[in-house]
């Protein structure tokens, strides 16, 4: 696991933090002196607004408010934090009150999120956080007010899980929003909300989410302290923070499942899991993870039984067509040909008779043109990537064929590979499998058959020596858990899976259903 062991931190006395921090000295009385001192920090930066203003009604007391612009609310500025400052009833009869920024805390700006800052540590991270900052003139402490603001994308479906029966909202980049869809699904008093922040120099926002009683207590506290270790200057996505947070990295199975969907988290909240949020990415990721949960998709539960069995069942087998099917062609066709009909055998060879490359060169070369495309049409504008996509899969294929360079068994061989490879409702296992036809091709253009078979039995066991947060990835085939196989390769009534998955550690594995009420006939 790649933990980065978190450095000391410095003493609050110290003037100087460490190389690249900010300097602990606290803030001057006098308004002048605090705007000489975060002067090297702010005026360099156009994006900060500065205005200054007269505290109080008769007593005017110099203050100075600073925010960034675009990320603070401008209108709830205006009405919530600067009319309210500039009226507040302070008399000259009774001067400067020594509690005066308590009292405006508790009873100035008509905002619920007030604190104070004295350092000028604290105040600059707290200006660059998107926090507004209100400086007196007298007084060492300064007002923090968080009045988010600014500019939010629409929340729309996501592009990469759409459904075809089911909620329209996915993740946008923004922390608290996506916390706000999640709370108002799943509005039990039970879910437990931490936030921290990762990165000295990004300070980015993360945020992990638990039910108090079905989460394990030892899986909480695990991810909390690998969150807290992560000493890096910045996280810029939830891919980064993935990645510091995997106990397998050289791994070519994903281990962290992530999702775009906020009704996919709120299952996995139920279930028992750990589900972490990224300021900044439309996605949220859950722990602990199996490998089951990437075959799984949002149709599977909102459809009958019968139909999400059966897609699901079509997901496995569209996976081992995605990683076997070159490596199966090769093997065949190259080393056993006497598997092969004689029917079917004829015609292939008869069209490889003119084709000058071994089976292996051919299935490279075309393994590597197709990834290519899909590349090219990933890359590329939506509908530019599609025609890409389509006229290269035609015009090279046809142009291949009739060059000679492949034969017509290979062409159909790719293309259902790379049907199967799509078919997958995870990006994580998609590319997955697209890494791990390339060893299978090998092993099996080496070692016929029997070369593939031996592929296969260290994928298998590899897969099952993965574990994570006290949870075998494997699970429930190995080790094999038969309540947990009830939604595994199929998926049996709702009202039937009263229990959560035995393969997690959670602390309360019964639901709150009662399974003799449904699925019942009426009488």
């Amino acid at each position: 696991m790649r933990i980065i062991p978190r450095k000391p931190v410095s003493p609050p006395n110290q003037t100087q933090s460490k190389s690249g921090g900010l300097p602990e000295d606290p803030m001057p009385l006098k308004l002048n002196d605090k705007n000489k001192l975060l002067a090297p920090y702010l005026d360099k930066n156009e994006d900060i607004n500065k205005k200054d203003f007269l505290l109080g009604l008769e007593l005017k007391i110099p203050a100075r408010s600073v925010y960034l612009n675009q990320v603070v609310d401008k209108d709830a500025f205006q009405r919530h934090v600067l009319e309210p400052l500039m009226k507040y009833p302070l008399t000259v009869q009774e001067g400067l009150p020594p509690a005066l920024i308590n009292m405006l805390v508790n009873s100035g700006p008509s905002v619920s999120q007030v604190q104070t800052a004295s350092t000028l540590k604290e105040i600059i991270h707290h200006i660059f956080d998107g926090l507004l900052v209100v400086f007196l003139d007298g007084y060492q402490e300064a007002l923090v007010i968080d009045i988010h603001g600014g500019e939010f994308r629409t929340v729309d479906e996501p592009p990469g899980e759409r459904t075809t029966r089911g909620p329209r909202e996915g993740f946008i980049e923004n922390l608290d929003i996506n916390i706000s869809m999640i709370r108002r699904r799943l509005r039990d008093p039970k879910l437990v909300v931490k936030k921290t922040i990762v990165g000295r120099r990004t300070r980015t926002p993360v945020a992990y989410l638990y039910i108090e009683d079905i989460a394990s207590p030892e899986v909480v506290e695990n991810l909390r302290q690998r969150i807290d270790a992560i000493d890096v200057d910045g996280i810029v996505a939830a891919g980064y923070l993935e990645q510091y947070l995997e106990k397998s990295p050289w791994s070519l199975f994903p281990q962290i499942f992530s999702s775009e969907r906020p009704d996919r988290l709120v299952a996995k909240l139920m279930e028992g899991r750990v589900v972490v949020i990224t300021h900044g990415t439309p996605l949220a990721f859950s722990v602990p993870t199996l490998a089951l949960e990437f075959f799984q998709a949002s149709e599977d539960y909102y459809e009958r039984t019968v139909y999400g069995s059966i897609t699901r069942f079509t997901r496995f087998l569209a996976f081992f067509l995605a990683v076997s099917l070159p490596s199966i062609y090769l093997s065949l066709f190259s080393f056993h040909p006497e598997l092969v009909p004689f029917k079917l055998l004829l015609p292939v060879a008869q069209a490889r008779s003119q084709v000058p490359f071994p089976v292996l060169i051919e299935v490279l070369i075309q393994e590597f043109i197709i990834q290519l495309t899909i590349e090219s049409g990933l890359r590329l504008p939506g509908a530019i990537g599609q025609t890409v996509g389509v006229v290269a899969g035609i015009i090279l294929g046809q142009a291949a064929i009739a060059a000679n360079l492949a034969s017509p068994a290979v062409i159909i061989v790719i293309s259902v590979t790379t049907i199967a490879t799509f078919v997958m409702p995870s990006s994580g296992m998609l590319l997955a499998s697209r890494i791990l036809r390339l060893p299978l091709i090998l092993a099996s253009g080496a070692f016929g058959i029997y070369g593939f078979s031996l592929a296969w039995l260290f994928i298998v066991i590899h897969v099952c020596s993965l574990e994570d947060f006290q949870t075998p990835y494997y699970a429930p085939f190995a080790p094999l858990r038969w309540q947990d196989l009830k939604d595994a390769a199929v998926r049996v009534p709702l009202w039937m899976m009263n229990k959560r998955p035995v393969s997690l550690p959670v602390s309360n594995l019964t639901r709150e259903v009662k399974s003799e009420d449904y699925g019942r006939n009426d009488q």
